[in-house]
């Protein structure tokens, strides 16, 4: 094996400093999948509480905002002296053997 300076060109680490490793790589890769764990179920969380927020403000503006005062009227009454001549039009039948 070519050597470089005092050390070999390739150290081969122990049985136990592979098993270390491969711990720890596991470790964080359980570390990762949690924290993206948490990231999405944070982003969803945000996502229903703005929409229940948009409805809540929706219920709110439709139940509380641009209420009608009871005090004016809502019919309109129009006075029968400006109104023109009423047309009355005579029911029609269906002629015989039409009918269904």
């Amino acid at each position: 094996m070519p050597t470089v300076g005092r050390y070999r060109a390739a150290p081969v680490g122990t049985e136990k400093r592979e098993r270390q490793k491969a711990n720890r790589a596991l470790k964080q890769q359980e570390i990762e999948k949690q924290a993206s764990r948490r990231s999405t179920t944070r982003k969803v969380l945000i996502g229903v509480g703005a929409v229940a927020g948009v409805f809540l403000l929706a219920w709110i503006a439709s139940n509380f905002v641009g209420e009608d005062d009871p005090a004016t009227p809502t019919e309109v009454v129009v006075p029968t002296d400006t109104v023109g001549p009423t047309v009355s039009v005579a029911p029609t039948t269906p002629a015989d053997g039409t009918e269904g």
